[in-house]
């Protein structure tokens, strides 16, 4: 339409001008807070990772619950939150219950979860290699349940013969048979029912897998191949290079010779440390692998299937070190002198 025409239509029809100009402003005006919802419901750069178990109780408002998914670190702007629920109608309509929110959903993905109503269940994935510690804070940031809750559940849980052990040095009996996998909990399940499930399952995955036929067979304590394979699966950021690490510790032990794992120090130190300094390596405890020869008192963690088999199934080698590689990968040597060269070829 040219200029002449469009003026033509403003004298001839005023009412219908001004009709089309109100459309074009509040069409522009509905994309414009569109886009400005968009851009602060946008939680990716705010949100923590993981999943997190949210309780809306009856009578919390929309503003209520914009400021405890704030808290919680999923929603980084609650106004942004309130508005999203009010512009598509649903202020109202979100339900009370409990719900797990992804961290870095947006705020209509976050609406439209809360709309469909409560959840039954809640995921929670155990990692491999992870301690009862490291289990029951993850249970306790994602909003499952009480980590100390958790530790006090796992001290004595030993519901298997294998489990059972006499040795007070160890923290956990259950530590080292918390299944690692994604588990479906009933909403409002107890930290002792949760640990009964992940115990439950690691015996099962032993029956399952043969595991326990074979090591009944080869008159193998099954707590010892587990607190072996913790180290393995801990030490080895490549499962391919498990059965050979398996491989020197087994040899080590075979010698009398102590298995020097970083693995058992970052466990008695109850902290990741990034490089393990000599002074570490002097610290008076029986977890202590520098120190003492043989295995620890316990497990350090939860080994998977992999790690295990290793421990049953390992690379026969003349090796008795290794070192990492920066890319993870480790260089495996037979001699002390061997190994110091590796040390200094890698910086």
């Amino acid at each position: 339409m040219d200029i002449e025409k469009l003026k033509t239509l403003v004298r001839d029809n005023p009412v219908q001008a001004a009709a089309g100009a109100l459309a074009v402003l509040l069409v522009a005006g509905v994309v414009a807070f569109t886009i400005y919802l968009n851009g602060q419901g946008n939680n990716k750069g705010f949100a923590v990772e993981g999943s997190r178990l949210i309780v809306v109780k009856d009578g919390m408002t929309t503003a209520d619950i914009a400021e405890l998914l704030h808290e919680k670190k999923l929603v980084k702007n609650p106004a942004a939150f309130k508005m999203e629920a009010r512009w598509k109608g649903l202020a109202t309509k979100l339900q009370a219950g409990a719900y797990q929110i992804d961290g870095g959903m947006s705020n209509q993905q976050i609406v439209d979860v809360m709309v469909k109503g409560r959840i039954k269940q809640v995921r929670f994935t155990v990692p491999e290699g992870y301690s009862v510690v490291k289990t029951a804070k993850k249970l306790e940031a994602e909003g499952l349940g009480s980590a100390d809750k958790f530790m006090a559940a796992a001290k004595d849980y030993a519901p298997y013969p294998y489990m059972q052990t006499d040795d007070s040095n160890v923290l956990f009996k259950a530590e080292g048979f918390i299944y690692p996998a994604t588990y479906d909990f009933p909403v409002g399940i107890s930290e002792q029912e949760m640990l009964k499930m992940m115990v439950a399952q690691f015996d099962k995955e032993m029956q399952s897998s043969g595991i326990a036929k074979t090591v009944a067979e080869r008159n193998l304590p099954l707590r010892d191949v587990v607190n072996m394979a913790a180290m393995v699966e801990l030490e080895a950021v490549f499962a391919e290079e498990q059965p050979k690490i398996a491989g020197v510790f087994l040899k080590r032990v075979a010698i009398g010779m102590p298995i020097q794992s970083d693995t058992t120090i970052q466990y008695l130190l109850g902290t990741q440390k990034e490089v393990v300094t000599f002074a570490d390596t002097k610290i008076q405890s029986p977890y202590n692998t520098y120190q003492n020869p043989g295995l620890p008192p316990g497990p350090i963690g939860s080994p998977g299937l992999t790690a295990i088999k290793a421990v049953l199934q390992p690379e026969q080698t003349d090796y008795l070190y290794f070192v990492a590689e920066k890319d993870g990968h480790h260089r495996f040597t037979k001699t002390y002198a061997e190994h110091l060269k590796a040390i200094e070829e890698i910086g």
